[in-house]
């Protein structure tokens, strides 16, 4: 494995709180897209004889790799290198459109495509085996694609609340539908009730029952507001149509052999559990844990919650 030159790459900031710090070692930076578009990578990289191997860890919809310092720290305390990135149109990453505030992507083919540019580029040649894999949400829709495109390059994965479904598909299809008649891409879906820079008040969350972790990510935006977008449009809405109607081919999933644990949320009211576990159904290798009385960030919530995950996570890999 040679060494990594980061000199090459124009250096990125990331944000850190008084009582919350990004974890030794972090390399941040900017890499090009092949269409030109810059995506923020921070990565954590262990000498080869150290290390136990690589977690590339993707997170959801709308949110930024600073989120995720806590359970970066976990893995680099069990002794992996960790590497992630900003999706393109979101955190730090650049926006494909002028209005940074909204969220845009009119197919996840172009997801797909930069990950796969990381993988290649800088996963493979510098960063130690085994590759274990981790998507939450959106993150998990994306990473569970990577398993079926790209079969021997990962030898775990995780899925952390996997978006593969929500209960409200009807209506997204006919909002989205209405929409291509009246609306472009760029506009906001109707229905969706954009934000417009709020805070959603803790008691109104759906993403964890933890106070203290839910405040630490507002303090994080407080610092940066544009890493938060408002509300998503109906190009978003429309890819996210195409995904779902991809990973539902007959055959699809069961092409994929890479062994997974797919942790989901029984009572989640962001993504559709029951689509999870259909899912989890489908793929030969596969293990499922149920939680109750989690939202949708499990690795955001309460410490007793976490402590079950991360001995299941633990024994997965033993």
């Amino acid at each position: 494995m040679e060494e990594f030159n980061i000199s090459k790459y124009q250096k990125a900031p990331y944000l850190e709180l008084n009582n919350y710090r990004a974890p030794e070692g972090i390399k941040s930076y900017f890499v090009s897209m092949d269409d030109g578009i810059k995506i923020r990578v921070c990565h954590w990289l262990k000498k080869k004889e150290k290390g136990t191997g690589t977690i590339f860890l993707q997170q959801g919809h709308n949110e930024f790799i600073e989120k995720y310092f806590e359970t970066i720290q976990e893995f680099i305390d069990r002794g992996y290198s960790v590497i992630c990135f900003d999706w393109r149109g979101q955190g730090m990453s650049e926006r494909m459109i002028d209005d940074i505030n909204k969220s845009f992507i009119t197919d996840f083919k172009r997801h797909d495509k930069d990950l796969e540019q990381i993988l290649e580029d800088i996963i493979e040649p510098f960063f130690p085996k085994p590759l274990i894999g981790i998507g939450h949400s959106m993150g998990g829709c994306l990473m569970l694609s990577a398993f079926h495109n790209h079969p021997t390059k990962f030898d775990y994965g995780i899925l952390s609340a996997p978006m593969l479904g929500f209960k409200n598909e009807k209506f997204l299809r006919a909002a989205s539908s209405l929409m291509n008649f009246l609306k472009k891409d760029t506009d906001y879906l109707i229905g969706s009730k954009p934000n417009m820079g709020i805070e959603t008040p803790f008691e109104e969350n759906d993403l964890t029952s933890d106070k203290v972790r839910y405040k630490r990510t507002q303090m994080l935006v407080r610092k940066r507001p544009s890493l938060r977008l408002w509300g998503v449009t109906n190009g978003f809405a429309k890819a996210v149509r195409k995904r779902f109607k991809n990973i539902r081919r007959k055959n699809w999933a069961e092409k994929i052999g890479t062994n997974i644990l797919i942790i989901n949320s029984l009572n989640d009211r962001v993504v559709y559990s029951k689509k999870t576990i259909e899912m989890s159904k489908r793929l030969r290798n596969c293990d499922l844990i149920n939680f109750d009385n989690c939202e949708h960030e499990i690795f955001m919530e309460k410490d007793i919650h976490r402590n079950v995950l991360w001995k299941k996570i633990d024994n997965f890999f033993s």
